[in-house]
């Protein structure tokens, strides 16, 4: 058995291996291992709380996992990920004991992106239960849009980097108070994402009443460059696909339509940028929100799950 290393930051070879190691399981699987704020925070080589484990032989990196124990509430929490042509090794069982090992207190949050049947095997073989799940659904944005219906007394205009971050947390951590990781983003957090090369105000729309925000629709293209959404690949190996990345209202302005409306006008701000399909996360056990999007024409097409140890 290859040995396993634990590291506290990961050098720049060790994030380009496991960035490599991610597009191999991408492709084997049809769906990426690691969630998007693991792969934000890795050029840096890792946070204060994080560990980082390795399996690799000589030649290359055979197993990643990513283990983050900074949630003292609902306990630690990890992803992993095994190059498809080493599995059946016993690397996953060997990273799942050592993410257990280096737990505070026992507790553990493992997720699995895509409802596979190996993941549930491996978290039942550890006594994990199966705790939360998140859809993916999908929209082709060529179907027809309902029209967009805001209140008379709300305006809308674009995100302004410089000015409005304070504001969207304050508002971001209000609609997403009862959220386990939404409503805990920080200023750097934040910061992390507009700094990304996908990041583009223009589809980020904030809904103002009195000259307070009110709610937002922050939009996302996966595969395009800012600005130019109707180019096909991007570097991606798939055309340009949408994303509704959030949507909140602040909770005194709930109940005024504010939601639908706003995700209405970024559905039409991505389609006239040339989309053709557009997609977007939930937890399932959210029905108010999965029936609000299944009426906007939304079908689930993948399923992420977390799985618990406690």
């Amino acid at each position: 058995m290859p040995p396993l290393d634990v590291r506290d930051r990961l050098s720049p070879d060790e994030v380009e291996a496991v960035r490599e190691l991610v597009d191999r399981v991408t492709v084997a699987d049809g769906v990426g291992p690691l969630s998007e704020h693991v792969l934000l925070h890795l050029p840096g080589g890792g946070d204060v709380g994080i560990t980082h484990l390795l399996v690799r032989d000589d030649e290359r990196l055979l197993g990643y996992a990513h283990l983050d124990v900074t949630d003292r509430v609902a306990g630690s929490s990890a992803e992993l990920a095994v190059d498809p042509s080493a599995r059946r090794a016993g690397h996953g069982r060997t990273l799942v004991e050592a993410l257990l090992a280096g737990t505070p207190d026992g507790r553990l949050r493992l997720w699995a992106h895509g409802d596979s049947a190996a993941a549930a095997a491996l978290a039942a073989r550890h006594d994990f239960a199966r705790t939360r799940v998140l859809l993916q659904m999908t929209r082709p944005l060529l179907d027809p849009l309902p029209e967009v219906v805001l209140p008379d007394d709300v305006r809308v205009r674009t995100f302004e980097p410089g000015r409005d971050e304070q504001a969207w947390l304050e508002v971001n951590a209000r609609a997403f108070a009862d959220h386990p990781e939404q409503g805990r983003w920080t200023r750097a957090d934040l910061d992390l994402r507009l700094a990304e090369s996908w990041f583009d105000p223009k589809g980020f729309f904030l809904a103002e009443r009195d000259g307070r925000l009110a709610g937002f629709h922050w939009t996302k293209v996966h595969g395009g460059s800012p600005g130019n959404g109707g180019s096909r690949d991007g570097g991606h190996g798939h055309e340009p696909v949408g994303e509704v990345y959030v949507v909140g209202v602040d909770p005194s302005e709930q109940g005024r339509g504010l939601g639908p409306a706003l995700t209405l006008l970024g559905l039409h701000s991505l389609r006239d940028r040339g989309l053709r399909s557009v997609l977007l996360y939930v937890d399932d056990d959210n029905r108010a929100a999965v029936t609000t999007y299944e009426r906007l024409g939304f079908t689930t097409s993948a399923v992420d799950v977390c799985y618990a140890r406690t």
